[in-house]
């Protein structure tokens, strides 16, 4: 075995930069989700809590666009006589690749292009591999920035690689330690999650695994019970609650008469989760192939859950896959692995305290390929468990678990690729970094840079309010820092103020921000106090207000910060209906900014409801590639259904009324497939 460092040259697109504004957590820390009448008490509980949306002390990475070209991706590589696994450090950490030496073939769905997409916590988010999610519900944070890497040499001579970070948002250090041993079939990962702090914090892991998807891959795991999302909870996108079923595979109620294991069944993006038993010969997940190959994964508890996940067969489905990677090269289906029932399932993990879990991914053959495809469910899955645990048995795997347990302490040797510099300010800062982790000084950079100033200095230095501030801070260690440096006249300025205000609003004392960015203003008017105070009245309905805050935010900026000023402003017009306001400021903008997607789409909304239509702008849009489009999102179609309304009243004898004309347009103007991203078709769901 052998760990070093490589790079991977690849067609695709970098992430560029992020968006400056902070994006303050959803009003309501829960997500509306429930169970159907269905669900046993222990898998009600805590559904949704702590699931809302939120994204700092982070910022959004939305600078991408869809001009693939030759790019370069550092890798950090591990392998033995058998595999060789390929990691992306400056990507999260993503397992890109996992290579059988002797077949020579992807064990893994490996993406033939990097192309970033609106999916993740923080926008960029790209397809394939193995993801390590831990901390937020959702993708996990860092999916598109660095984490660190290290090479550690055990004292029998093994190599191996170990990932880790600091994750500001729940404050918890992941540390993952990659091991393949000579002769080994399958990688091994072993987690570990610190929650250092003298308080519980809630968090979230769930491993996603991508693997190539065939038109008989049949997918299963320990157990037959599932709890399914019901899929017309998905189709509303303007007050959506998640509502949850449960029943017995391989037949769920939303899809009547199709076994469910075979994801080429689903007609919409399908996920269910399997409820596995708390015995470690449960915990594992598998995927079965023509050929006998079978994809397994298996783990020590607390790693207990299981999901399947499948983009679908419909439109939007085949769109999403070639969208995240090249015309029919993109249908991929994700075995993930959790904690919880599901990942809308609350936990948290206690005061200073550490979990870890071993999970092994590899793959190998049934004796008899015809075996996983019996019509008998139980009877297939029956003969796969047997492969899977042949393959990679219980007591294997525990000892193989003691021994990484063993390791996991083991002291960085030498650092192959730097995350960023917020494990060294929270070491500065007095905080306890578990033994396996090092941190170097010099990665403290210019985003930790205005802190370190606060804990060295007593306070941070000003900038010009057209600056834009090089990170966000709302860890509650902070706040006594902040405000006693206001007692120092050099410390008490619009910055420190607006700080305040961000810190404040995050940690629900919203009353007590708002009074910050008031006080900031007085002090000097900038555009990021003026934006938040925007936020804050959207959030409390006033609109007007608002709108008023946000024109005078975007009249300082004057295009000379970012672009997510005037998107901002946009999308305010338009809620408020406003239409020919957010065209006439559209066709003020500079080109730099008329010419990118986000505001285009937006512009789009707002031409289609003029009195005066302009056609031609909107066709225009559906021949467009858009790089911003977010999961769920499904402007493009709504916009296009509007389009034909309105082509339709504008007719040459115009003598449709709305109603007939909406009515037609249901019934024969399908979307064109290319800006086709619904998750579900609610017609051809009723119609299935």
């Amino acid at each position: 075995m052998k760990a070093n460092v490589s790079s991977l040259k690849i067609s695709g697109t970098k992430v560029t930069g992020d968006n400056p504004l902070p994006i303050f957590r959803d009003a309501e820390a829960d997500k509306p989700s429930r169970g159907d009448g269905t669900l046993k008490p222990e898998e009600e509980k805590l559904l949704g809590v702590n699931t809302g949306f939120r994204v700092l002390p982070y910022r959004i990475l939305d600078k991408y666009d869809r001009n693939k070209r030759q790019i370069e991706l550092k890798t950090a590589v591990l392998e033995n006589d058998r595999l060789e696994a390929v990691f992306l450090p400056e990507q999260g950490g993503r397992l890109w690749s996992l290579r059988n030496k002797k077949t020579g073939k992807e064990i893994l769905y490996k993406n033939p292009v990097y192309q970033p997409a609106n999916l993740g916590i923080r926008n960029a988010w790209f397809s394939g591999g193995v993801e390590w999610n831990c901390g937020q519900y959702g993708h996990v944070v860092y999916s598109n920035s660095p984490v660190f890497f290290a090479r550690i040499t055990a004292p029998d001579g093994e190599e191996f690689l170990r990932m880790y970070e600091f994750e500001r948002m729940k404050r918890l250090f992941i540390q993952i330690d990659f091991h393949l041993p000579d002769g080994a079939e399958a990688i091994y990962a072993h987690v570990s999650i610190f929650n250092q702090d003298d308080r519980e914090q809630s968090m979230y892991w769930w491993s996603n695994i991508a693997i190539q998807a065939t038109e008989k891959l049949r997918v299963f795991s320990d157990a037959q019970d599932v709890i399914y999302l019901d899929p017309d909870s998905i189709s509303d996108n303007v007050n959506p609650v998640r509502v949850f079923g449960r029943t017995k595979l391989p037949f769920l109620p939303t899809l009547p008469q199709k076994d469910s294991s075979y994801p080429s069944n689903a007609t919409y993006s399908n996920e269910f989760f399997y409820q596995n038993a708390e015995d470690m010969d449960a915990c594992w997940s598998a995927a079965a192939y023509e050929d006998g190959r079978l994809f397994y994964e298996a783990s020590t508890l607390p790693l207990r859950f299981r999901k399947m996940f499948c983009w679908g067969s419909h439109g939007g489905g085949r769109r999403w896959c070639e969208y995240l990677a090249n015309k029919e090269e993109g249908n991929y289906v994700e075995l993930q692995a959790g904690l919880a029932p599901t990942q809308l399932n609350g936990i948290y993990i206690p005061a200073n305290t550490a979990w870890s879990f071993t999970q092994a991914i590899g793959e190998t053959f049934v004796t008899d390929p015809e075996s996983p495809y019996a019509q008998d469910y139980m009877s297939a899955r029956k003969e796969v468990k047997k492969a899977v645990r042949d393959a990679m048995p219980v007591e294997t795997l525990k000892a193989l678990e003691e021994d990484f347990r063993s390791r996991a302490a083991l002291r960085v040797g030498e650092i192959l690729s730097c995350g960023l510099g917020w494990g060294a300010l929270e070491e500065r800062r007095g905080g306890r970094i578990p033994a396996g982790m090092y941190f170097p000084v010099s990665t403290l950079g210019p985003e930790q840079e205005p802190w370190l100033e606060l804990l060295e200095k007593g306070r941070m230095d000003c900038t010009d309010v057209r600056t834009a501030p090089p990170s966000w801070m709302v860890d509650e260690h902070f706040l006594p820092l902040l405000e006693e440096s206001l007692r120092k006249p050099e410390g008490d300025h619009y910055l420190s103020r607006l700080h305040l205000g961000v810190m404040l609003y995050e940690l629900g004392r919203r009353e007590e921000g708002v009074r910050q960015w008031e006080r900031s203003l007085e002090l000097e008017r900038s555009p990021f106090a003026l934006r938040n105070l925007a936020c804050d009245a959207r959030l409390r309905g006033d609109m007007d207000q608002a709108v008023e805050w946000m024109e005078e935010a975007v009249r300082l900026e004057g295009y000379s910060i970012d672009r997510a000023f005037s998107e901002e402003l946009m999308d305010l017009l338009l809620a408020c209906g406003q239409f020919e306001k957010a065209w006439k400021f559209y066709q003020g903008l500079p080109e730099t900014y008329r010419s990118q997607d986000r505001l285009s789409m937006q512009a789009g909304v707002a031409a289609i409801e003029l009195p005066d239509p302009d056609f031609a702008f909107v066709e225009a849009l559906f021949t467009r590639d858009m790089a911003c489009i977010r999961e769920g999102d499904n402007t493009l179609t709504d916009l296009y259904r509007r389009y034909k309304v309105r082509s339709l009243l504008a007719g040459p004898d115009g003598s449709m009324s709305r109603e007939e004309a909406e009515s037609y347009a249901d019934k024969n103007c399908e979307p064109p497939y290319w800006i086709d991203f619904r998750m579900v078709v609610k017609e051809k769901l009723c119609a299935k």
